[in-house]
């Protein structure tokens, strides 16, 4: 049986929606798997791992989950067209209608009802080990969670069902917030409970569930329903609780910090120590199609900037440096502000490109450039294989940019689209400059758990240095510094600690990891940080969005159109409140 078969079984079982497999549904099902097949070793374990190759479709694809997280924030805009562009600045097109919007909220609760049918038929499973049928059900709770997590954090109430699905749904109501989250947590508690997941030693199965990743996602449901208008009163001790037996336990469950930021995001080295959880993409044809839009990382390909602008070529592209989609561009605040002394922080020279090699010859090239309001211009000229493009991220005097024969870019000089490449995601192991990356894409690591503990302690007031959300900083930025005589100037005291401060810490820690807009609507920092911080402009360039456009209902996703007319019978599904209505 391939898993594309079985996919295309679990699709088509009808959700909220009544059309969403009007064609399917008329066709005959050759793979002779039905849902009750779930009760089956083999059926249940085909099942699961549809559901760990479901979450392939979240990740890699141009439109996918990066459309909602990263742009929209105070560290990136987006720069493309279509939905990509209006999330990412606010626009008037940005409605309930998108496109994207409704194959986000399709996509999860057609795997939601994959997990309620895993675990109905599940439970009653037989030939199979009782450890290996708890194992394999606190694996499906746990993406279960995570799902309605999403839902929750994106739209506030939503659907909750808690069972399988197996006929057409003609009318649906939005639970209550508080509901959801204690669906969620009740699926957690099981997978935290000890025995039901491997610990989180990395002789599991690479990309697989582990108790470990499901302790992390318990402290961050926990931190982030502390802050929300369901908020119970031990929310934040649990989160801090939580993550911090996490950190504790992580020597001996074979999960902690890489001595080297640098080293995390390495191509070849996405199942790290670090990781807890990352998403393994594949062009195997057994998961699906090969190479199709869903089984491959096109995130290798958003985040490059127009390098080819300041490397001498022309218009040459190199495998190394990524295909350019410049798609996302940081803001000015993510570019000069957020990461400090650049010197004494690794993590900035970890997180951007720096330096660029010339793929041809050439000579007697002008740059024009900037130091503060006066213009200048200087030649340049390079060889093949050597240096061609320096971005030191800091501004330099006309003495230092001229000195050389290679461009120089300093912030002040940032256009669009020349501007930082940030390279996390950069594939240098493609097949061709073309070709996508089948590079995991990290979701979870452990760095994250610090800045939650760091984020729950300040919350309880305590911002200690020994225990508290300076200690939990400060051991990430140990690690940050560039060398060791730097630690003791990148130590924080418990009074530098603000939510602004963590936040900051938060991007210079995990910029562009997907998780930025969750960050600052948790905070219900969305709105006045946008504001602030939402645009890019320097003596060459000027882009005000998103910062202009951001209003106070943007802090929710809009409840799909398509969702709200598929309600043909009861009370009118609703939409979000404060401005979606009125689109």
């Amino acid at each position: 049986m391939k898993m594309k078969n079985l996919i295309f079984l679990l699709i088509c079982i009808p959700l909220l929606f009544v059309t969403a497999c009007k064609d399917f549904l008329e066709e005959e099902n050759h793979s002779k798997i039905t849902p009750e097949s779930f009760n089956t070793p083999q059926g249940f374990e085909l099942g699961l791992n549809g559901v760990y190759g479901g979450m392939r479709a979240f990740y890699g694809p141009i439109s996918a989950i990066h459309m909602l997280t990263v742009t929209g924030t105070d560290e990136f805009y987006s720069r493309a067209s279509g939905d990509i562009y209006n999330f990412g600045n606010y626009t008037a097109n940005y409605k309930p209608s998108s496109d994207y919007i409704y194959s986000y909220w399709r996509s999860s609760y057609t795997l939601i009802n994959t997990c309620n049918g895993l675990v109905h038929f599940g439970q009653d499973m037989t030939g199979i080990t009782e450890t290996k049928k708890t194992t394999m059900l606190a694996e499906t709770k746990f993406f279960r969670a995570l799902l309605y997590f999403r839902l929750v954090q994106f739209f506030g109430d939503v659907t909750l069902n808690r069972t399988y699905n197996d006929g057409v749904i003609k009318e649906a109501k939005r639970d209550p917030m508080a509901d959801v989250y204690d669906f969620i947590i009740e699926d957690l508690l099981y997978c935290t409970t000890p025995g039901n997941l491997p610990a989180g030693s990395k002789d599991t199965n690479t990309g697989r569930v582990t108790q470990a990743l499901a302790r992390h996602l318990l402290a961050k449901v926990y931190l982030t329903r502390g802050w929300s208008s369901a908020a119970q009163s031990t929310d934040f001790q649990q989160a801090y609780d939580v993550a911090t037996a996490l950190i504790e336990d992580g020597e001996q469950i074979g999960v902690k910090l890489m001595p080297k930021y640098a080293d995390i995001h390495k191509p070849g080295n996405e199942n790290n120590q670090e990781i807890l959880y990352s998403v393994q993409m594949t062009n195997d044809p057994i998961y699906g199609v090969p190479e199709s839009d869903a089984n491959m990382n096109h995130l290798s390909h958003v985040f490059v900037a127009g390098y080819f602008n300041f490397n001498g070529s022309g218009n040459v592209q190199q495998i190394e440096d990524g295909r350019v989609y410049a798609r996302y561009h940081g803001t000015t605040w993510l570019y000069n502000e957020a990461f400090g002394d650049v010197d004494k922080d690794s993590r900035y020279y970890a997180t951007f490109q720096s330096e660029w090699k010339a793929p041809v010859d050439f000579q007697n090239r002008t740059q024009e450039f900037y130091v503060g309001n006066t213009k200048y211009s200087a030649i340049r000229s390079g060889t093949k294989g050597n240096l061609a493009g320096y971005l030191p991220g800091k501004n330099m005097t006309r003495e230092e940019i001229g000195a050389t024969n290679y461009y120089i870019l300093t912030p002040e000089n940032y256009t669009d689209p020349s501007f930082p490449t940030m390279k996390k995601f950069l594939d240098p192991n493609r097949a061709s400059l073309s070709f996508d990356s089948q590079r995991s894409i990290i979701v979870y690591r452990l760095a994250e758990t610090y800045l939650i503990a760091a984020e729950a302690a300040f919350k309880l007031g305590n911002n200690s240095t020994s225990n508290g959300a300076a200690y939990y900083i400060n051991e990430l930025r140990k690690r940050a510094a560039s060398k060791e005589e730097y630690i003791d100037d990148l130590m924080i005291a418990p009074g530098d600690i603000t939510i602004d401060y963590i936040l900051d810490e938060r991007t210079r820690e995990l910029c562009g990891e997907q998780l930025r807009w969750f960050d600052l609507v948790r905070t219900q920092k969305l709105v006045e940080r946008v504001r602030k911080h939402g645009f890019f402009t320097t003596k060459w360039t000027n882009h005000t969005l998103p910062k202009d456009n951001i209003q106070d209902f943007h802090v929710l996703r809009p409840i799909p159109q398509k969702q709200i007319e598929s309600v043909i019978a009861g009370d009118p599904y609703p939409q979000q409140p404060g401005g979606w209505e009125n689109m």
